[in-house]
C-alpha cells in the first residue's frame, strides 16, 4: 500500500483537493453557492429551470437570463433580491444587475424535457369563431395562427 510520507518519514494524510485550488477561486465558488442557496426562495423556479445563471462580482450580483421575459420579470424583483441577500448575510452586495445572456452562450440543458402540448379541437373552433368577430385584422390573424398551431398547416 502506497502512503504519503512527510519529511520525517512519518505517514501523512493525503493533501485535500482544495489545497490545489487557488484560495480566491475557492472563496468565489463558496460565495456563489451560498448566494444561490439564499435566493432559492425568490428565484427558485428560475434556478430549477436553468433559465438564469448567478455571478457575484465585488458588490454586484449579476443575473444572466436566458430569455427576455425572464429578464423583465427579474428586473421587477431586484429590490426583493437585495432585501433577501441582506437578510441572508450578504450586505456587501449592493447592486443587482440583470443582463440578457449572449445568444451563442452555452447553457446547461433543462432538467425536464419539453412537453408536447396540444390544442383541443373545441378550443381551435372557439379561436376561429372569435377571429371571425374581431375587426382588428392583426389580432384575428394571430388567433387563426394559434388555431392552426400543431396541425402542420
Amino acid at each position: 500500500m502506497n502512503r504519503n510520507v512527510d519529511e520525517t518519514g512519518r505517514p501523512s494524510a493525503p493533501r485535500p483537493l482544495a489545497g490545489f485550488i487557488d484560495p480566491s477561486w475557492r472563496m468565489r465558488s463558496r460565495g456563489d453557492a451560498g448566494i444561490r442557496r439564499a435566493l432559492e426562495g425568490p428565484l427558485g423556479p428560475f434556478l430549477e429551470q436553468r433559465r438564469i445563471d448567478l455571478t457575484a462580482t465585488g458588490n454586484s450580483l449579476i443575473i444572466a437570463c436566458r430569455d427576455r421575459g425572464c429578464a423583465t420579470e427579474l428586473r421587477f424583483l431586484q429590490r426583493e433580491i437585495r432585501k433577501t441577500l441582506n437578510a441572508s448575510g450578504y450586505p456587501g452586495i449592493e447592486q443587482v444587475r440583470v443582463v440578457l445572456a449572449l445568444p451563442g452562450a452555452a447553457w446547461p440543458e433543462a432538467a425536464a424535457p419539453a412537453t408536447q402540448r396540444t390544442i383541443p379541437d373545441t378550443a381551435r373552433q372557439t379561436l376561429r369563431t372569435a377571429a371571425e368577430g374581431i375587426t382588428d385584422q392583426r389580432l384575428a390573424d394571430a388567433l387563426l395562427r394559434l388555431a392552426r398551431a400543431g396541425l402542420g398547416n
